[in-house]
């Protein structure tokens, strides 16, 4: 008996492809409700550590997290005070300020968006370089024509893996938040300190070391070089340059200086430690602030927190900036002088007859 294929049906409703669901791509713009508000906070890079730390071990799915309450203090007639406390059960806040004040920069809509990407699951990323042919195998399959001819035109690039996106709610404030100095705050600072003094790497001395010395180098000069004529020019000798002390030795010296002074001009350091003008800036910028306005623009001056570790108040020093020695290159006379008498030396008195 000969078996009989059965007619094919044909469905015959209009169906589009982009109406049907197991075609469709689950690349949906997330939108929030128009109801839903967002601060933007700028925070410190250990603050935002610490948080990206509890987003990464809270599992997914889980409801929101509250790592601090917000706080907003009204009085009349006056502006808002607004604070940020952190939640003490965390580990990841053990060594962070606790309380921190918002700086507000804006209070309206400022066509400012936030956004969160993730990639769709079942999705892998191309290995880079996967699909080119390593040297030794054979040849397997038929490779495109832009592996063949290398025409591939501007603008083509392999399919990346599809990413879900997300808005975040409408921000309406946006503030920069800053520790309150309180006991946290310091012992914040202290370890952040200590860190910087202990990092690095270390200089050791040593007390066993000899260094050998020839005859003629014992005394400072060569065989043949005593002569009786004296040099008909000076020559300056080069500037020798300065060693790089270690940081906590600069730090010391630094601490010394700004208990004698308030006011430190960049080169009067320079001058008084005798140190790359580049390796003093890098340290000194961790403890003091450069000054932009008033009397003693130019120059630096501790800020709050190392004061307050050195116990030195405004009212100690004067206020006063640290005086500059006048260094040119150029002589004041005196050199031509010093020049002229050592040139009498080479003159001889000749007898004139005539």
């Amino acid at each position: 008996m000969v078996d009989v294929k059965p007619e094919i049906k044909v469905d015959s409703a209009d169906i589009k492809l982009s109406d049907i669901d197991q075609f469709e791509e689950d690349t949906d713009l997330q939108l929030p409700s128009a109801d839903a508000q967002s601060w933007l906070v700028k925070v410190s890079e250990d603050m935002w550590k610490a948080w990206n730390d509890i987003y990464t071990n809270t599992a997914v799915g889980t409801e929101p997290v509250e790592v601090g309450k917000l706080r907003v203090r009204r009085k009349p007639g006056e502006p808002d005070r607004i604070q940020i406390r952190l939640d003490n059960r965390f580990h990841q806040h053990k060594l962070l300020p606790r309380t921190y004040e918002l700086e507000m920069k804006a209070s309206t809509y400022n066509n400012t968006v936030v956004f969160s990407e993730k990639d769709l699951p079942g999705h892998r990323a191309q290995q880079y370089g996967g699909r080119r042919q390593q040297s030794g195998l054979k040849p397997s399959g038929i490779p495109n024509k832009n592996d063949r001819y290398g025409n591939r035109k501007p603008g083509t690039y392999a399919s990346a893996i599809p990413k879900q996106t997300a808005l975040a709610p409408r921000i309406v404030n946006e503030a920069v938040a800053k520790p309150v100095e309180d006991e946290t705050s310091l012992d914040f600072f202290k370890m952040q300190y200590d860190v910087a003094l202990n990092a690095g790497k270390k200089t050791n001395f040593s007390n066993d070391v000899y260094k050998n010395y020839t005859r003629n180098s014992a005394f400072g000069f060569s065989v043949g070089s005593m002569t009786s004529k004296p040099n008909k020019s000076k020559k300056k000798q080069p500037k020798e340059k300065a060693v790089r002390i270690s940081k906590e030795e600069l730090l010391d010296n630094l601490q010394q200086c700004f208990q004698q002074y308030q006011y430190w001009p960049l080169k009067a350091l320079r001058e008084r430690l005798q140190q790359p003008e580049a390796w003093i800036k890098e340290v000194l910028d961790e403890i003091a602030y450069a000054v932009r306005s008033g009397d003693y623009v130019g120059t630096y001056k501790l800020n709050e927190s190392s004061a307050r570790l050195l116990q030195i108040q405004d009212g100690d020093l004067k206020a006063e900036a640290a005086p500059i020695k006048n260094e040119s290159d150029q002589g004041t006379g005196d050199e031509l002088g010093e020049a002229d008498d050592d040139d009498v030396d080479e003159f001889e008195d000749v007898k004139m007859e005539g």
